[in-house]
């Protein structure tokens, strides 16, 4: 594979002024495999922290992290992706991890050795952490902040090899490194479940059992104190906040606009829908005309960063598959991942699962890959975005060959020429 020579450059806003205009900008990213725990594994990312480890699990005989035989092993990486390691289990035979912090602890769900399955916390050494489950039979972790912090699910359900037989009961959150889970309470009647959650404590999630039973959604104080409804158009998930209280999801719109539309937010209920005029993979209308059918692609978050970069994944009914997307700043600029590389053997990028501040994303490929991309320079460099510099954004048009490579070796470089939005201030 020959990858193409390339220039980065950056633009500086005027004596670091936060009215100044996007300058149009040349972005190049690169592409990373990060191997496999064992040969012949399928392997599911699930988050990425500020230095580029990723969390995640590794599985046989499925497709886009679901198992037919149960099989799951939690991982996570070292920086950048690099080093592959087993998280354990809590004595019986499957773990998934759903989220990693800073300081390398990462958080989910695993078998016990009498079968049923409890949310845990591991830090970067040491056993597995059996954070409880208020008294229900199963717990499930889904998220983590700087602190420890966790938020997550308890319930019922049969044992089971698989977390998503979990039968919600309530949601929970704990205080700094997984001690002391409690209920993240009720609103008019109903119980509260966490999606995202900021290094403030802050909670974003549905009130309600689950997507067919839900009344509405909700934003938390400090260590989920004080939740209150969100007001705007009919939600349907809130998944992520950061620190300034901008908000991802996914909504229900009003009747002509029917389906599951990705947007950017704030915690005072304020929606806009992300644009995906132009985006390649992004088949706007419905699938029959008139209606019919339904929409031809829905639209999902899954995270935001500090500054309103958005990823998630398009579903187009069109065509029958996912596909991944970013934004720039503030949610403005979808780019459709896969015009940034093309994978070998017919491989595509199907889904972002995590971002995180220095523009490093990661991405789940169709054939079970899992891949780092990161902004080049060296994300160190593109930290200096937050005393002055604006946002490397938007989609190359131009693609290249791109072999799947080994653990622990770029494998491709990409060109990125869209005007950039400017950084807030």
């Amino acid at each position: 594979m020959k990858t193409p020579s390339f220039l980065a450059s950056l633009a500086l806003a005027a004596a670091f002024a936060c009215t100044a205009s996007a300058q149009a900008q040349t972005t190049q990213y690169q592409l990373f495999d990060i191997g496999q725990l064992n040969t012949g594994d399928l392997m599911y990312a699930t988050g990425i922290n500020n230095s580029g480890q990723v969390s995640g699990y590794a599985y046989t005989n499925g497709f886009n992290g679901w198992s037919s035989v149960g099989d799951y092993r939690a991982f996570s990486t070292g920086a950048d992706g690099s080093g592959v390691t087993a998280l354990g289990t809590l004595g019986g035979s499957w773990s998934k991890a759903y989220g990693i912090n800073d300081a390398g602890q990462v958080v989910g769900t695993a078998q016990t050795a009498g079968g049923s399955f409890h949310a845990f916390l591991r830090g970067g050494t040491g056993p597995m952490q059996d954070l409880g489950t208020l008294g229900a039979v199963n717990s499930v972790a889904t998220a983590i902040n700087a602190s420890g912090q966790v938020i997550g699910s308890t319930g019922g359900g049969p044992f089971s090899s698989d977390p998503d037989s979990l039968d919600p009961q309530q949601g929970f959150i704990t205080d700094a490194n997984g001690q002391a889970m409690r209920s993240l309470g009720s609103l008019n009647g109903q119980p509260l479940f966490g999606n995202g959650l900021n290094d403030a404590g802050r909670v974003v999630g549905h009130i309600g059992y689950s997507e067919l039973n839900q009344a509405g959604t909700f934003v938390t104080g400090a260590n989920g104190s004080a939740p209150v409804a969100l007001n705007a158009a009919v939600h349907y998930q809130e998944s992520s906040i950061n620190n300034a209280g901008q908000i991802a999801g996914t909504y229900i719109g009003p009747q002509d606009y029917t389906g599951r539309n990705a947007y950017i937010g704030n915690d005072s209920g304020t929606v806009k829908p992300l644009d995906f005029t132009g985006v390649q993979w992004y088949t706007p209308g419905n699938e029959g005309g008139e209606g019919q059918y339904g929409p031809s692609s829905f639209s999902f978050t899954t995270g935001i960063n500090e500054y309103g970069q958005v990823a998630g994944w398009i579903q187009n009914i069109h065509f029958r598959r996912d596909f991944a997307f970013i934004t720039g700043a503030n949610g403005q600029g979808v780019i459709d991942v896969n015009s940034l590389f093309t994978l070998a053997d017919g491989d595509w990028f199907r889904n972002v699962t995590g971002i995180n501040d220095q523009g490093q994303f990661v991405v789940n490929s169709g054939y079970g890959h899992v891949y780092l991309i990161s902004p080049v320079p060296e994300p160190a460099t593109l930290a200096l975005w937050g005393v002055g510099l604006l946002l490397v954004g938007g989609a190359a048009r131009r693609r290249i060959n791109a072999a799947s490579g080994s653990a622990g070796r770029p494998t491709a470089t990409a060109r990125n020429l869209r005007a950039a939005a400017p950084m807030p201030c």
